[in-house]
């Protein structure tokens, strides 16, 4: 973000404007106030348009009323609730600006009615800014910096964003500390108790459905604020399904689809398994599991354009999961060889009788197999067969790869640091049992967080590195006060002790209710590295619409084998995908089946856990 020093309002916005200027006969924000409200939920305005313009920063911006020439552009948002409202409520005014190429360049800056300023977004490179302004009332003077634009105006809208804080723990947005446990899976579930929470505090969650099914979603966003997701049905002949590569370039709001294609033809005619990946520098990876190989496509300019390959490790595939990185650590002669996406790939897939992984140095073109497998599917020392189902692959700051297993029953963790030559196997812990796909994460400061859910209870666990993997913390369970069962937990990290994780879960303590509801969960913790670590978790769908009813063991109807949570690389906040399989009749009706899949993606607004530099 764009750093400035705001001193007065008199003084900041009437100083003098330097600026390359060509104003259009066009006029300035149209309509150029409105306002929203608990029962008004939005309001849009087309912004002005410039056929030349170049503000450093919003310092150089006169007042609305000394500005007819919109050397900034400037929109009277009135929120017409009083301060009180949000005593009971969470959330305030979300401001969205967008326009068409990330060529053009504006910022987006809010001010009270006192000239203080509330909320900003400056990211550089995208076609929209985001921000919100927290438990929002009155008057505010949206302003909108044409930062470097040429021939171009901009479309604004604000909504008003509001949750009730549930009553009931587990009910809405919560702050609470874990519970560490010390001893073998305990008969009694551990629970967690709630801190007190000022609402104005409190986790913001805003849900977008994408508008089409998607089982086993993954997403990713690109450094130019693209969101990318995979999405799926798997209602093809033999449980087979195409996958729909979806593409938001304005935040969530509306969603295209991208996906590769041939000659106009479908690139991945079907798939056993959908996959997709975004780096961090641009390239998005999407990956179609067969049953002995996969296709790979790959794009750098958001699905304009795709390169298709395959690739395959020798035998079955299964469960496959994808990520790059940098030449590693423990190998500095393996070196990737194309310029235009310098890191490695690594491919990684369940075999049953083992866990292999390939790697590619030109970008995702071809693949080799690494020299040793990553887990052995019967392994005596773990207690005998194991399998060779896994969770998804990540990598360090240093090329070191860490793919997550609950191995026989307990979390296992598996360490390359020569790019999947040779492996280190660690034990998370020995006192509480796995399920499903764990997941880790790694910090900017090479700190890893593993996630997973217990085989009895079905509760989260989280335990901590700051050695690469070597040894880990006591399991700390972190599932919010009143939520008594979860399924698929996913996380993310950023800066150090910045952590999200998302995971679906239910207040209904009773496992043998085939009609109580689940929510979708957020949480972030900005201090996960203390002793004593404070979560904020809040739900992301309206409480009275649940995603799922029923029992969530295993596949949990249409959601299959995970759920995904990233961050943005333009403004550092997580992004989550989920799958409503509760709709129609089901959201009412509690007997009603749920046999849906809808995507959705919900983003983490008020608390970024990456620094993002200043443009």
């Amino acid at each position: 973000m764009k750093q400035f020093t705001q001193t007065s309002f008199s003084c900041i916005r009437c100083s003098i404007v330097v600026s390359l200027l060509l104003a259009l006969s066009v006029p300035a924000a149209t309509p150029s106030g409105g306002a929203i409200s608990s029962t008004a939920k939005s309001v849009s305005w087309q912004g002005h348009v410039y056929a030349a313009s170049a503000v450093a920063d919003p310092t150089q911006c006169p007042p609305a009323s000394l500005d007819p020439a919109a050397v900034c552009d400037h929109f009277a948002l009135t929120v017409n609730v009083e301060p009180s409202y949000w005593n009971t409520h969470i959330g305030g005014a979300e401001v969205s600006i967008t326009w068409a190429s990330s060529d053009n360049d504006f910022d987006l800056y809010i001010y009270d009615q006192n000239g203080n300023l509330v909320a900003a977004s400056a990211a550089g490179g995208t076609t929209f800014e985001r921000t919100l302004v927290p438990a929002a009332s009155g008057t505010y003077d949206v302003v909108v910096v044409p930062f470097t634009v040429v021939q171009s105006g901009y479309q604004g809208v604000a909504q008003f964003i509001s949750q009730k804080a549930a009553k009931v723990p587990g009910g809405g947005p919560a702050a609470y500390h874990g519970t560490f446990v010390s001893g073998p899976n305990p008969n009694n579930a551990p629970q967690n108790k709630a801190l007190p929470l000022k609402n104005q505090n409190a986790l913001v969650l805003q849900m977008h459905d994408i508008g089409h099914d998607a089982a086993e979603p993954t997403l990713g966003v690109d450094p130019r604020g693209a969101i990318s997701y995979a999405a799926a049905a798997f209602d093809g002949i033999g449980g087979t399904a195409k996958t729909t590569v979806l593409r938001s370039t304005d935040g969530g709001l509306t969603w295209q689809n991208v996906s590769p294609s041939v000659e106009n033809t479908e690139a991945h005619p079907f798939t056993l398994d959908p996959y997709l990946y975004v780096d961090r520098v641009g390239r998005v990876f999407t990956i179609d599991m067969l049953a002995a190989g996969s296709y790979l496509s790959f794009t750098d300019d958001q699905g304009a354009d795709w390169t298709t390959t395959a690739l395959t490790v020798a035998g079955a595939n299964d469960h496959q999961t994808f990520v790059a990185g940098v030449t590693p650590i423990g190998n500095p002669a393996l070196k990737p060889i194309d310029p235009s996406f310098p890191k490695i790939c690594y491919y990684c897939v369940n075999q049953v009788a083992d866990s292999w992984c390939a790697r590619s140095l030109d970008g995702g073109r071809t693949f080799a197999q690494t020299a040793t497998p990553a887990y052995l599917g019967y392994d005596p020392a773990a207690g005998g067969f194991c399998g060779g189902l896994h969770g998804h692959v990540k990598a360090d700051l240093d090329g070191r790869i860490f793919l997550p297993k609950p191995h026989c029953g307990l979390p296992w963790l598996a360490i390359s640091s020569d790019g999947g030559d040779t492996w280190t196997r660690v034990l998370i812990s020995n006192l509480i049992g796995a399920a499903g796909d764990p997941s880790v994460a790694t910090d900017t400061a090479g700190n890893l967080y593993y996630v997973w859910w217990d085989n009895i209870h079905h509760l989260p666990y989280l335990s901590i590195s700051r050695d690469h993997g070597a040894t880990w913390t006591t399991p700390l369970m972190f599932s919010p006060p009143g939520v008594y069962e979860v399924n698929f937990p996913a996380i993310t990290a950023g800066d150090p002790g910045k952590i999200a994780v998302t995971f679906p879960g239910t207040m209904v303590n009773d496992q043998s209710d085939y009609t109580r509801p689940w929510n979708s969960y957020v949480l972030v913790s900005t201090n996960a590295l203390s002793s004593n670590p404070v979560f904020l978790s809040n739900i992301a769908n309206d409480p009275n619409d649940p995603i799922h009813r029923g029992s969530c063991t295993g596949r949990c109807a249409g959601m299959f084998d995970f759920l995904d949570i990233q961050i943005s690389p333009t403004d550092g906040t997580a992004w989550a995908s989920a799958v409503d399989t509760c709709t129609g009749d089901c959201v009412t009706n509690p007997n009603a089946p749920a046999n849906s899949m809808r995507g959705l993606a919900t983003q983490a607004i008020n608390y970024p856990i990456l620094t993002v530099p200043p443009k």
